[in-house]
């Protein structure tokens, strides 16, 4: 299901998720959106974040209460970046904030890569743990023992994927195009410098390149 009071990005939204398989509810009016989604029971919902009451934070925060949706994926298409909005949106219960200059088509990557099962994204998560490693959202730092790193939006982000999708192996195109989605530019090669930058702040090896030029999660020891 698609809430947005905007109708062309609805039709295009619609457009290119129908194009991939998928049955699409699209919603404008985001006051009959709770008793739509009750109704037509989507499996992951995109909400806009500006619309008139309730705004798309106030909707994530309704739908979080009633029991059909408290773990169906929440994801929110925004024009506005600021860090406030990302923040608030992660913590009423969104687990993806994606702006819409990443265009079209890392939004409709995410759904098939999160509804086919292939991947996990819950960024609403203050804290997330693996093993003797630790994640803070709000700070943006991990805590190795009793090591605390301060870490780049890059690295933070890299890392976070990877401890929800601990056995997943990805090259540097793949995790770009999953976390930032295609349009959005990064020079050549700067996710292999964003990995080697978080393993040296750590003092170890974290994420390991294999053989063939794909990056995944360690085995983390106590």
């Amino acid at each position: 299901m698609v809430v947005d009071d905007d109708h062309d990005i609805l039709d295009l939204i619609a457009y290119n998720l129908s194009k991939e398989g998928f049955k699409v509810k699209s919603v404008a009016e985001s006051a009959d959106a709770l008793r739509a989604a009750r109704k037509f029971q989507p499996d992951l919902i995109i909400l806009d974040i500006m619309m008139p009451h309730p705004n798309g934070i106030e909707l994530c925060r309704e739908l979080r209460k009633t029991s059909d949706f408290v773990h169906t994926p929440i994801f929110f298409l925004t024009a506005r970046s600021e860090p406030y909005f990302k923040q608030a949106a992660l913590d009423t219960g969104g687990d993806e904030f994606i702006e819409k200059v990443m265009g079209l088509r890392a939004l409709t990557q995410k759904v098939k890569h999160v509804l086919s099962h292939d991947i996990v994204i819950q960024k609403g998560f203050r804290e997330l743990k693996f093993g003797p490693l630790t994640l803070h959202r709000s700070t943006r730092t991990a805590t190795w023992h009793e090591q605390s790193l301060a870490l780049s939006e890059p690295e933070f982000e890299i890392l976070y994927f990877f401890m929800q999708n601990p056995k997943l192996e990805l090259t540097a195109r793949e995790l770009m195009d999953l976390l930032w989605g295609s349009e959005y530019y990064f020079p050549e090669g700067s996710i292999d410098t964003h990995i080697e930058n978080l393993n040296r702040k750590a003092g170890l090896i974290l994420i390991e390149r294999t053989a063939d030029f794909r990056y995944r999660l360690i085995r983390l020891k106590e």
